[in-house]
C-alpha cells in the first residue's frame, strides 16, 4: 500500500554516459533531501524494463498540499549547484502529482506496470468505479501481485514551472495505474487480464493507453 494520499511520480530518460553523475545525484543528494522533507513518506527509483523512457521514479507523500507548501517550495526554488549542473542530463520527462484514488496490497514489488491513459468526457465516473471497485481489487488478489493503485494528476498544481525544471519541457499525464509484482510476467499477466486497452475503453476510457514495466533499483525510506 502506497504511504500516503499523494504521490509524485517521474517518467525521464538519462543517456547511458551521464548516468554516472546522474546516480551520483540521484542517490547522494536528491533523493535523500526529498525524502527529509515534511510529508515526504518514501522515494522509489526503477530502470526500464519494457519502456519508452530510461526511469521511473515515485515519492509517496503525505498529501497534495506538501507540493505546494514553503518547505517544498523552497527546496525546489532554491537547487543546489550539483543539481543545476546534472539536471539538464534529464529528458523527455513525463511528471504528474497526483491524488491517490484507490491503493491496495501489502509490499513493494520488485517489478512495476505503470498505465497513463485519459478519461473520455462523461465516462469519468464509470471508468473509477470499473478500477477501484472491479479491476484492482481482482490484480491485488493474485499471489504474485503486491501492490495495485490508481492516482489521478492534479493537473493545476502539476503545470507549476519551479527554479529547478526550468527549461525542461515536460509532459503532465492524467490517470495513472501502478502495478507491483514479484515478476515482470506477473505484472504483465495481471494488466493483460483486467485492463487491456479494450477493457478500459469499455469503460470509459478515451485514446491511446501508454504502457510501460520498470524493475526496483532502490527505495529510500524516511531516515
Amino acid at each position: 500500500m502506497l504511504l500516503g494520499q499523494a504521490v509524485m511520480i517521474n517518467w525521464s530518460d538519462v543517456a547511458a554516459e551521464n548516468r554516472p553523475a546522474y546516480y551520483a545525484w540521484h542517490n547522494r543528494e536528491h533523493m535523500p533531501g526529498a525524502v527529509a522533507l515534511k510529508g515526504f513518506n518514501r522515494g522509489r527509483r526503477y530502470l526500464a524494463a519494457r519502456a519508452e523512457r530510461s526511469f521511473l521514479m515515485l515519492y509517496e507523500i503525505a498529501d497534495i498540499s506538501v507540493l505546494v507548501g514553503e518547505e517544498y517550495m523552497t527546496k525546489v526554488e532554491n537547487p543546489s549547484p550539483l543539481t543545476r549542473r546534472t539536471t539538464p542530463y534529464i529528458k523527455n520527462s513525463i511528471r504528474g502529482l497526483t491524488r491517490v484514488k484507490c491503493s491496495l496490497g501489502y509490499a513493494i514489488g520488485g517489478h512495476a506496470l505503470t498505465l497513463r491513459f485519459d478519461p473520455r468526457d462523461g465516462g469519468e465516473d464509470e471508468l473509477e468505479r470499473y478500477l477501484i471497485d472491479e479491476a484492482l481489487p481482482r490484480i491485488a488478489e493474485r499471489v504474485d501481485i503486491v501492490g495495485a493503485h490508481l492516482c489521478v494528476t492534479d493537473k493545476p498544481v502539476s503545470s507549476v514551472v519551479t527554479v529547478e525544471r526550468r527549461g525542461r519541457p515536460t509532459i503532465v499525464p492524467n490517470w495513472i495505474v501502478i502495478i507491483e509484482g514479484t515478476s515482470l510476467e506477473a505484472v504483465d499477466s495481471a494488466c493483460d487480464a483486467q485492463l487491456s486497452e479494450q477493457a478500459l475503453h469499455q469503460h470509459g476510457c478515451a485514446g491511446a493507453v501508454e504502457r510501460d514495466t520498470y524493475s526496483l533499483q532502490l527505495v529510500r525510506p524516511k531516515a
